[in-house]
């Protein structure tokens, strides 16, 4: 289980509150971006989002790139569990037959074991061309559909570091 205080101390000692909008970037090819903007709307912090491309794409374009070190007021963050985001191990296994089960994992790990019923679509099947982080909504609304991954189902992903992300395909 998370630790709420331990995330409302983090969160709020580098400014994070209700009246920040947070933009994460990352590298290419990493999926921590995500994993962090998952844990916000986890804690509840909606105005969380994504940078379309990474920061080698940001510095190809041409904008500011710095090194400066910012000076970061800590606020108080206040946690709002958002618990649709997360299911229970036990809570999956009286769904394992209803539910859209998502393994994220690369296809070794999946083979070597995996939840019954569960679907193979690694990540990386999700990245974007070099420079950007995912595909477009378009291209991944047709890949699910190619998939035969339903609309109408709950979606349940999970991968090798165990996020559990509990979300529709509706969004």
């Amino acid at each position: 289980m998370f630790d709420t205080d331990k995330a409302a101390n983090l969160f709020g000692s580098i400014g994070i509150d209700e009246t920040k909008t947070v933009i994460i970037y990352g590298d290419y090819m990493d999926p921590s971006s995500a994993r962090i903007a998952w844990t916000l709307l986890y804690f509840g912090h909606d105005k969380t989002k994504i940078l379309d491309i990474d920061i080698r794409g940001w510095h190809q374009k041409g904008l500011a790139v710095t090194r400066d070190i910012p000076t970061i007021k800590s606020t108080t963050f206040v946690p709002k569990i958002n618990a649709n985001l997360r299911i229970e191990a036990e809570e999956l296994v009286k769904k394992i037959d209803t539910d859209v089960i998502i393994d994220a994992r690369t296809p070794q790990e999946f083979m070597a074991g995996r939840i019954p019923n569960s679907i193979l679509i690694p990540f990386t099947d999700g990245m974007g061309q070099q420079g950007f982080l995912f595909k477009e909504k378009e291209e991944m609304k047709k890949f699910f559909e190619e998939q035969k991954i339903p609309k109408d189902k709950e979606v349940v992903c999970y991968c090798v570091l165990g996020h559990k992300q509990h979300m529709f395909l509706h969004n």
